[in-house]
């Protein structure tokens, strides 16, 4: 979506929807997502503990993000215990950037329609 088109045009808000990817729209894979972004390589005692998830749900969102391409998972085992590390994908990356420039793109038009409203 350009800054020429707005929400409120026809088509507008499907053209947005259409660059979110709904896999990301999850609080917990979004914040994954995010985690690995920013850290390159994270664990998951790390991820856990900062997520504040169940090892379940945790499992279960990561599962997700694997199989849609978005992250790979490392698994070893370090002193014995398992120890399971994830890396975001170029395709992880490009999903996260897009679904990020759509949500910025609704503030914009958010901010824009809130300073007309004003204006008026």
């Amino acid at each position: 979506m350009t800054s020429g088109d707005g929400l409120k045009q026809p088509g507008g808000i499907l053209a947005l929807k259409q660059q979110m990817d709904p896999l990301l729209n999850s609080e917990i894979r979004f914040t994954i997502m995010t985690a690995l972004a920013l850290y390159k390589t994270v664990d998951f005692s790390f991820l856990k503990a900062n997520l504040e998830v169940t090892d379940g749900n945790l499992s279960i969102n990561l599962s997700k993000l694997e199989a849609a391409g978005f992250l790979t998972s490392y698994k070893e085992f370090i002193r014995k215990k398992p120890h399971t590390s994830y890396t975001i994908t170029t395709l992880g990356l490009e999903r996260l950037s897009s679904h990020i420039d759509a949500i910025a793109e609704v503030r914009r038009q958010v901010q824009q329609e809130r300073q007309k409203g004003e204006q008026s």
